[in-house]
């Protein structure tokens, strides 16, 4: 079954039973998390205005950097049905364990946002798609309508 984020100007479907942890609405920038039953997490940070993308992609690119050692990185451009991103895939072990994860950014409308993914390398290749999922029906929401 699939869920509806839809708060504060930003909607999406998910997979149900998956967990939701959003900040305060009032603060910027908005962030909005997702974790699967398998430990995977989909993050969305929005920016109001249009931010350099390649920057923004950068600068998380640089916090991860500073977070793990060792990072393999590889710049990627992706669509999302209409939307272009630009950003990053990343390699890197955690507590003895291969984790794949994806950085993005693009521009939504009048915002910008940043689209942050990773799983264990064993689980990424099936939370993948869904992650790709996930961000299509946000950053395309005139084609990817959720049913009320």
């Amino acid at each position: 079954m699939t869920a509806i984020y839809d708060r504060v100007g930003i909607r999406f479907l998910y997979p149900q039973g998956w967990k939701v942890t959003d900040d305060d609405a009032t603060a910027e920038p908005r962030n909005v998390a997702l974790e699967s039953p398998t430990g995977g997490t989909w993050e969305l940070i929005v920016y109001t205005g249009l931010r350099d993308r390649a920057e923004l992609a950068a600068e998380a690119l640089k916090a991860m950097q500073a977070e793990y050692e060792n990072i393999e990185v590889a710049e990627r451009t992706v669509h999302f049905a209409d939307v272009e991103a630009i950003g990053y895939e990343l390699y890197f072990y955690h507590l003895d364990l291969l984790v794949s994860s994806r950085v993005f950014a693009a521009h939504f409308g009048d915002r910008t946002v940043l689209l942050l993914w990773q799983a264990e390398d064993r689980e990424f290749d099936n939370l993948e798609p869904v992650f790709v999922a996930i961000a299509t029906s946000l950053l395309n929401p005139d084609k990817f309508t959720p049913p009320d």
